[in-house]
């Protein structure tokens, strides 16, 4: 919830018969964070107390205070704004009139992630809040199967950096030996990928492979019983959880 508080600059000006005093309100919001999901629509927050002739700027304060939108005289004003933000920004301008300067920021991309700073201007005062945008892309898919004696585990796609962890039920002693690596696409986007030695002594086993960033999770798995191979996966993002099994025959395994 955004917290207003206001502050009071007593500004003097001199006048040809005597001094007067112009009382200019500054307002400040707290610090706002928003989570936006990769190439899809977020919405940047911003209210203000609304008084004739709104003038509105969003800056993207990590990159510089660079320009992402600008509206005043009653309409959008875009010729300073940086290319980064060329056709993927707007207002509600139909909200304006009721103190909503929101910023709708599509197609959203890792570069876009940082400080907000949301400036506006009335004949009633000056206000500017603070909005933190983390970019995020959701473990979507995590793929495992077996070459040889190896178990493979990949995923691709996501963002933050993800972590990769392996399990085995039932639970065993052996000393695993796993090879991860990890690699960032132009897009600042992550894939990774590992490998597992398995060994044919104890064909039982279940390997599960999870895949995860601090808001996103998948888990897949593979296991043996005779020749039926089992292949069953489990994600969560957001607190949703969803589950999927598939089962072949397979004698490589």
């Amino acid at each position: 919830m955004n917290i207003l508080t206001a502050h009071t600059l007593v500004c003097p000006i001199s006048g040809a018969a005597s001094e007067k005093v112009y009382l200019m309100h500054l307002f400040h919001v707290a610090d706002t964070e928003v989570i936006c999901v990769f190439s899809e629509s977020c919405m940047l927050p911003c209210q203000f107390p609304f008084g004739s002739d709104p003038l509105i700027h969003w800056y993207h304060v990590s990159d510089g205070e660079s320009l992402a939108h600008s509206y005043f005289r009653d309409q959008d004003q875009l010729g300073y704004q940086v290319e980064n933000f060329k056709n993927r920004t707007s207002l509600f301008q139909d909200q304006i009139s009721r103190g909503n300067a929101s910023l709708l920021l599509r197609r959203v991309k890792v570069q876009d992630e940082g400080e907000y700073k949301c400036y506006t201007s009335t004949m009633r005062g000056f206000e500017q809040s603070i909005v933190n945008l983390k970019a995020e892309a959701p473990v979507s898919n995590v793929s495992i199967y077996q070459e040889e004696n190896r178990i493979m585990c990949r995923s691709e796609g996501i963002y933050p950096k993800p972590e990769l962890t392996w399990s085995i039920e039932p639970p065993s002693n052996t000393a695993l030996s796993i090879t991860t690596s990890v690699h960032q696409t132009e897009e600042k986007l992550y894939s990774i990928s590992s490998s597992l030695v398995v060994s044919d002594d104890d064909p039982y086993l279940t390997y599960s492979c999870t895949v995860s960033t601090q808001r996103s999770r998948k888990t897949a798995a593979i296991s043996k019983e005779g020749d039926t191979v089992w292949w069953f996966a489990c994600w969560a993002f957001f607190g949703l959880v969803f589950m999927e099994q598939v089962t072949f025959s397979s004698h490589n395994i």
